[in-house]
């Protein structure tokens, strides 16, 4: 099961990602850590403020006007050092540059649990690299979407085979440029989509 998977790497001191998947499902599992959720991942300045928050009894604008997000991670680090904390949040793709770098940052002194439910960014495999990536075989999303293109393009290419061999002259020129015409459009949509 997954949360014996997510058990044993929180217990031998990793970070874990779970993939498609709420990690709400997982905040009763008994870590033995102390748990910090945070309802968003950016911006990270304000991510810095709301883990700080939990050990320190200053409030939450105190902390924000008074430090940098670089003074408020070296808090964090100096709080959380020799401690069992539990970071828990969702959606880890939606992590900008900076809350990377936050998150990178305070990792020295504390576990990431989190999920990854979409496609991730490049600015974000450094922390990807760190982390133990769960996840359920039941949970796999497929992409169909090269082999449907691989069928339409082969019907495309045999309609306009058979429109080619039973027209002949100009009107034989001007089905096939309409077609040609429209099989670039769509390519071109495809590109842009992307």
């Amino acid at each position: 099961m997954i949360e014996d998977r997510i058990m044993d790497a929180l217990n031998d001191g990793k970070s874990v990602a779970v993939q498609y998947r709420d990690v709400n499902e997982y905040m009763e599992l008994d870590t033995g850590h102390e748990k910090i959720y945070l309802e968003n991942v950016n911006p990270a300045k304000e991510v810095a403020t709301e883990i700080l928050m939990e050990f320190s009894t200053a409030s939450r604008n105190t902390i924000y006007k008074k430090y940098t997000t670089n003074e408020i991670v070296q808090e964090i680090r100096k709080k959380t050092k020799n401690r069992n904390i539990l970071l828990v949040f969702n959606d880890l793709q939606q992590a900008s540059r900076s809350s990377v770098r936050v998150l990178l940052d305070i990792m020295e002194t504390l576990q990431i649990l989190c999920s990854i439910r979409g496609g991730t960014k490049k600015h974000q495999s450094r922390l990807l690299k760190k982390l133990v990536i769960l996840k359920d075989p039941g949970d796999e999303v497929i992409d169909i979407t090269l082999p449907m293109v691989i069928f339409a393009g082969s019907v495309a290419f045999m309609v306009y085979l058979k429109i080619a061999m039973s027209l002949s002259g100009f009107m034989a020129y001007i089905v096939l440029a309409s077609i040609w015409f429209g099989t670039i459009i769509a390519r071109t949509l495809l590109w842009i989509k992307k």
